[in-house]
């Protein structure tokens, strides 16, 4: 073991105690964190392949990798009936989310939480797993995950790869233990020509660009004819602020109390849709504080009376599941996370359903997608929300402009498609390529 994984992995045995508070923290607000601690520590009883069959495994760390990575679990599903998924997950929410495409597909697909980067874990779980292919999505490169894998003969495809210039210089300042995790990373298929430029300086050995798979997700049919259905009810505009964090409810609230006082504007029905189900209670009492009508999506029995001119002025997405239900429903979607420092929540799939975007300065996750959009006039970048509400407001004055913002934002997403079978033709060729010359079929 080298003295920068060993310094490393010392680290992560004496930090294990913090990580166990750190569950029982996160357990307060989201009970879901107490379950299968074992999983996370290296104990656990992980899927083991079935006689015959092959495992490849993907890793998605919350809900965003998860449904990332959907087309291409189908895609490997329908090619190679003789191979199974083991679907690994961080977040209790990506595992929700995965268990539901696990239902989709009859027993091939099992999951587990991907345990802490010890070397002790690490090891059982490739033991008991024994995948044929690693697939870690976006960024999740871990030095004795990698390690481990290039030992067994395991390929690893980082698939959907970005790499901000905030983590770049986080992993320059880690030293050698990432460069070494990087560059035991067999290929990394990036978003854009600047993660590339960004994953080739972090030491990683082949990079292509092969664009953003999440271009690829199908959404619900269902609940896009549903919301669109329901948004001919509504004698009001819906207005959706979308996947948000900590600190911008506060912010956008106070221009939407402003707005609600002013005789001047069209009285909207606000859609506030916080990114974390355990902020659901925070975010309603400070709807209230704000002196603002407010029911709750669980609790709604009839749209059309919501929607009515009679109705709140506020509904609080405390739904999981449903995001695509908001946006279709919405006349214009502010994206949260980009009012924030939190690099903005994906635009991709609100501009799929036609509904235009304005989305604030704080853009480092979807760095090339929001450029690429606003290169194409797909969206609209406002560098604060005072901007934001007052493009909100011409927006709604013009149904022309809205429409012609919404068309050529789902014309953005449709000519983007593709990443998912380019990552599909790769892992192909990993397969075909281990010494052994096994071929998964």
């Amino acid at each position: 073991m080298s003295i920068t994984r060993a310094v490393y992995s010392g680290a992560l045995y004496l930090a294990a105690p913090f990580a166990m508070a750190h569950l029982i923290r996160r357990s307060f607000k989201q009970p879901e964190y107490k379950d299968h601690w074992s999983e996370r520590f290296g104990f656990g009883k992980y899927p083991e392949p079935k006689p015959g069959r092959d495992v490849i495994w993907i890793h998605g760390v919350s809900v965003g990798e998860t449904r990332a990575a959907e087309p291409l679990v189908e895609m490997i599903l329908k090619n190679w009936p003789k191979a199974d998924i083991l679907f690994t997950h961080t977040t209790p929410t990506g595992r929700e989310d995965g268990k539901k495409i696990a239902q989709r597909f009859a027993g091939r697909i099992s999951q587990s939480y991907l345990p802490y980067d010890t070397p002790a874990a690490v090891k059982r779980f490739l033991r008991k797993t024994r995948p044929e292919a690693c697939i870690l999505m976006e960024t999740e490169v871990w030095p004795n995950l990698t390690y481990y894998c290039k030992k067994k003969g395991i390929p690893v495809l980082l698939a959907n790869a970005r790499l901000s210039e905030k983590s770049l210089n986080k992993g320059k300042k880690a030293g050698a233990v990432i460069k070494e995790a990087m560059g035991r990373v067999t290929v990394a298929l990036a978003q854009a020509k600047f993660d590339a430029q960004r994953l080739k300086e972090a030491g990683c050995p082949v990079v292509e660009v092969a664009g953003n798979m999440k271009f690829d997700f199908k959404l619900n049919a269902a609940q896009v004819l549903t919301g669109k259905e329901l948004r001919k009810l509504s004698p009001r505009f819906v207005v959706a602020l979308a996947s948000t964090r900590q600190g911008e409810e506060e912010k956008m609230l106070k221009y939407i109390r402003d707005w609600e006082n002013d005789p001047t504007t069209p009285k909207p029905l606000w859609l506030i849709i916080p990114r974390h189900p355990q902020r659901f209670r925070e975010v309603r009492r400070l709807i209230e504080k704000a002196g603002l009508s407010v029911q709750n999506r669980t609790s709604i029995r009839n749209w059309k009376e919501i929607l009515s001119n009679n109705g709140p002025q506020v509904v609080l997405g405390d739904s999981m599941g449903e995001m695509t239900f908001y946006y279709a429903l919405s006349d214009v979607v502010l994206m949260g996370g980009s009012f924030g420092n939190y690099g903005c929540q994906s635009l991709i799939e609100p501009c799929a359903t036609g509904t235009p975007v304005i989305v604030g300065p704080s853009v480092f996750n979807f760095e090339a997608t929001v450029n690429e959009a606003d290169q194409e006039g797909a969206i609209i970048r406002a560098p604060n929300e005072e901007e934001a509400f007052n493009d909100l407001r011409r927006l709604l004055k013009d149904d022309k402009a809205r429409i012609e913002l919404g068309e050529k934002a789902l014309a953005f997403t449709e000519r983007k498609k593709g990443a998912t079978e380019k990552a599909f033709n790769y892992l192909s060729t990993l397969l075909e390529e281990k010494e052994n010359g096994k071929k998964v079929s």
